[in-house]
């Protein structure tokens, strides 16, 4: 995994010390991520779930993009969720739910790791 990845998963376990950071590298220098448990959120059941996306081999340069949380994650007063965030996706093996949230500026304003998993969550938290 290149040094830039390896940084970006250990500001991953300080940003979010009570999870469990899981990582496989992907082959080509990235990785794939996992973050759990997290919570999503009061308008979530169940509140804890996990996040997994794949850091590429060109981060910070290329955004980390899309991101994933369990399947079995469902908003509180029913609504069904719709795009940007998709159900009956999957992700490193897992079935999942699919957060489309692309950062198109990656390359001239670098996002780190844990900023782009803040921005999903906070999403989520806003989310109409």
């Amino acid at each position: 995994m290149k040094p830039e990845v390896s940084t970006a998963i250990e500001e991953l376990k300080r940003n979010f010390p009570s999870s469990t950071i899981t990582t496989t590298e992907d082959g080509s220098g990235g990785v794939y991520v996992f973050i759990e448990p997290i919570d999503v959120g009061p308008r979530y059941s169940p509140r804890l779930t996990w996040l997994g996306a794949q850091i590429p081999a060109l981060y910070p340069y290329a955004d980390i993009y899309p991101v994933f949380m369990g399947p079995d994650v469902q908003r509180v007063d029913g609504i069904t969720f719709v795009a940007p965030v998709t159900n009956g996706a999957s992700f490193a093996g897992r079935p999942a739910i699919q957060i489309s949230r692309r950062n198109n500026l990656a390359q001239q304003f670098p996002q780190p790791a844990f900023a782009k998993f803040v921005k999903v969550l906070n999403y989520l938290e806003t989310l109409p």
